[in-house]
C-alpha cells in the first residue's frame, strides 16, 4: 500500500476504502453498518502503520454520503496523534503537513455536507448458464446452433459464461447424441466480422448477452472435465452479432476453402488428446508468425 502525497486521497488505504464505502453504499447498507465491516476488516487498533489512513477512508466515505458518526470522528481525531503515523515518521516535515492537512480535513468533515451522495441502482446481472448445460442459440428466423458452456464465474455485480460453438445448426430440435457427433465450430478470415483464424469459443458477459438472452434455451447437460485447449487465451464475444458471424462463415465458406487445420469432433474436445493438442499448438505458433509478418508489411 502505497503513498504518494500527504492529501487525504493520496494514498491506496483511503482510495479503496472510499471505493468499498460507495459499493457497499450502493448495495444498501447503512453506513454504520459499512464503518463496522470495514473496521472488522482492516482492523485499525492493531496497524499502526494504517490507522490514520483506515479511519481517514471511513470518514470521507461517511462523510460524503451524509452521515458522518460521532463515533468515527473520535477516530478520525484521535489519528492525528503521531503513534498513529508511523507512515510518516521519517520525515519530519512530511509528518507536520500530514497532521495539519488531517485537522483541515476534521473541520471540513463536521460540517454537513450539502449535496450527500444518492445510492445508485445496481441491476446485478449473474452468468446465465452452469458449466456443463448444452444450449441452442437462435441465428435466424429458422436456424439454431448448438453450443456447450464450458465455464460460468460470477463476480460481485457481473456473470460471465465461457461457450464453445459446435457446426450442428438444426432447425426445431436436436439431441445430445447428435451434438457429441459433431464438430467444433471453426471461423475462417473473412467478411465484415474478420474474425481470428480459430475454434469458436468466447467469453460473454452477461450484460452483454441480456437484450437477447431469449435467443438462447437449453437442450440439456453434460459433465465437463479436462478440455482440449482450442487456442492461446479466450477472446470476448459479442452475443447479439453471434448470428450475423455464423452466416457470415456460412457464406464465406460457400465461395472458399477452410484452412482449419483439422477437424475436433465435440467428443475430442471433452476428451484430448496428446496428439490433438501438439497439432493444435503448432497451428497456433503458425498463426502467430504469420501475424508478425503481417505486422511488419504493414509497417
Amino acid at each position: 500500500m502505497g503513498a504518494w502525497g500527504t492529501g487525504i486521497l493520496q494514498n491506496d488505504t483511503t482510495c479503496d476504502i472510499w471505493v468499498e464505502v460507495k459499493e457497499l453504499y450502493n448495495k444498501g447498507l447503512s453506513l454504520k453498518a459499512i464503518r463496522i465491516q470495514l473496521e472488522k476488516a482492516y482492523k485499525p487498533n492493531t496497524d499502526f502503520e494504517y490507522y490514520s489512513e483506515i479511519w481517514t477512508g471511513i470518514a470521507y466515505g461517511q462523510w460524503m454520503c451524509g452521515e458522518l458518526e460521532e463515533y468515527t470522528i473520535k477516530k478520525i481525531k484521535a489519528s492525528t496523534q503521531e503513534k498513529w503515523l508511523t507512515l510518516w515518521a521519517e520525515d519530519k516535515k512530511d509528518l507536520q503537513e500530514r497532521i495539519n492537512v488531517l485537522q483541515k480535513f476534521i473541520d471540513k468533515i463536521q460540517i454537513p455536507r450539502p449535496n450527500p451522495l444518492k445510492r445508485k441502482i445496481i441491476n446485478v446481472r449473474q452468468a446465465f448458464f452452469e458449466t456443463g448445460d448444452v444450449i441452442g442459440i437462435k441465428i435466424n428466423s429458422n436456424k439454431n446452433i448448438a453450443a456447450i458452456v464450458t465455464d460460468h464465474v460470477n463476480y460481485q455485480n457481473d456473470g460471465e459464461n465461457k461457450i464453445v460453438f459446435t457446426d450442428l445448426i438444426f432447425e426445431d430440435q436436436t439431441t445430445i447424441e447428435e451434438i457429441l457427433k459433431s464438430n467444433i465450430y471453426y471461423l475462417d478470415v473473412g467478411g465484415s466480422n474478420n474474425y481470428y483464424r480459430g475454434f469458436y469459443q468466447a467469453i460473454f458477459s452477461a450484460r452483454n448477452m441480456v437484450k437477447q438472452i431469449k435467443n438462447a434455451f437449453i437442450i440439456g447437460k453434460i459433465e465437463i472435465g479436462e478440455q482440449l485447449s482450442l487456442g492461446v487465451g479466450t477472446p470476448y464475444g459479442d452475443w447479439p452479432k453471434i448470428g450475423n458471424l455464423i452466416e457470415e462463415q456460412i457464406n464465406f465458406i460457400k465461395e472458399n476453402k477452410s484452412d482449419k487445420p483439422i477437424n475436433v469432433s465435440v467428443n475430442q474436445f471433452l476428451k484430448p488428446e496428446d496428439h490433438l493438442r501438439n497439432i493444435l499448438i503448432e497451428w497456433d505458433k503458425k498463426i502467430f508468425r504469420e501475424s508478425l509478418e503481417q505486422k511488419k508489411t504493414v509497417s
